[in-house]
């Protein structure tokens, strides 16, 4: 049975790096003797290799977890073009957010002076093609910075995030900002670690959605970023929480909050990063996804949905609640295509 009228990840990536041959060859030219490969490594590598069509994966998991609809989603060495060719193929399947391939193409990668005025307009350009639905993943970022080559002030971050913000206010669309990383590799993104900074991005534009990639809690079992994230969802209408990697008892923190609720919660799991989960029984939590550094990278295909819907299972809610959580919140803010009204409880 399926576990939901509509069910939406709401944040997935269909492309994957074929990172393999180069991570070889460096692992040959450092160490005869050394078999693993190193997250360290990938990300090294990662601006420079173009990632390839991995909806093949993508859509067997989908039809084996009864997941109707993905939103996705482009980062490092990803394209809008493949991901929009995706939903091109399967409009009922697929919807796709944007990012400014500046940031992030790996042929313009090293090559050209990074702003944020011309990352706004190029999002602004492909949002006025009417075939994206939102920002994301997180905020653009100049790749100096984004790979740790630059540093940037917290003012000067903000005022960057805000023009951001006017981009996706004129076309009406929500926009992520990335929380937390995954272990394995620290991506130099200066909010990552910073929720609270969304204080001022929702206060001076509360008609735009914001929405918190992974909720806090990308990895690891630390909830100090996760009770940041609730903090200004709590605080602000136009704020919500991605919860894809989110145990069964973490659930229960925005749940039981009276200012957010299973109205302001969006299923979402990363689906197609290389994050494997960890798994310690009898122990608080029992599983938990994490990047395992001393085992290196993972090469099959983390089986995402199967984990992150087991623990969604647990959870002793109505199922009213759990249709909005699952693709009822996502449908509101994407402007997805669903084929009955009143299907989902009312939201203010």
């Amino acid at each position: 049975m399926k576990m939901g009228r509509f069910v939406v990840d709401g944040h997935v990536h269909s492309q994957r790096h074929a990172a393999g041959p180069e991570l070889k060859k460096r692992l040959a030219d450092k160490s005869a003797g050394r078999k693993k490969l190193k997250y360290s490594e990938l990300v090294q590598v990662m601006p420079q290799i173009e990632a390839y069509d991995n909806s093949e994966r993508l859509l067997y998991d989908m039809n084996c977890y009864g997941v109707d609809m993905c939103i996705l989603m482009a980062s490092y060495g990803m394209t809008n073009e493949q991901n929009l060719a995706l939903v091109e193929k399967y409009p009922d399947r697929f919807a796709a957010l944007c990012i400014p391939t500046g940031g992030y193409s790996v042929e313009k990668y090293g090559k050209e002076e990074w702003t944020m005025e011309a990352a706004c307009n190029e999002l602004d350009r492909l949002l006025s093609t009417g075939k994206f639905c939102g920002i994301g993943e997180g905020f653009p970022c100049d790749p100096k910075v984004f790979y740790r080559k630059k540093r940037i002030s917290r003012t000067d971050r903000i005022d960057e995030l805000m023009q951001v913000m006017e981009v996706a206010r004129k076309h009406e669309v929500p926009v992520h900002y990335h929380t937390g990383f995954a272990m394995g590799y620290h991506l130099g993104i200066p909010e990552a670690l910073e929720p609270l900074w969304a204080h001022e991005l929702a206060s001076n534009f509360p008609d735009v959605p914001i929405i918190f990639d992974h909720g806090g809690m990308a990895c690891w079992w630390w909830e100090h970023l996760v009770d940041q994230c609730l903090h200004v969802a709590a605080s602000h209408d136009n704020v919500y929480l991605e919860t894809g990697l989110y145990w069964t008892d973490l659930y229960y923190k925005p749940l039981l909050d009276p200012n957010i609720g299973a109205e302001k919660l969006l299923w979402g799991t990363d689906w197609g990063a290389s994050i494997p989960v960890y798994s310690q029984p009898g122990h608080k939590p029992p599983t938990y996804a994490m990047q395992l550094i001393k085992e290196g990278l993972v090469t099959h295909q983390v089986d995402l949905f199967g984990w992150s819907l087991r623990q969604m299972r647990r959870l002793d809610i109505t199922q009213d609640d759990l249709n909005l959580i699952l693709g009822g919140n996502a449908a509101r803010l994407y402007k997805l295509k669903f084929p009955l009204t009143r299907m989902f409880k009312a939201v203010e």
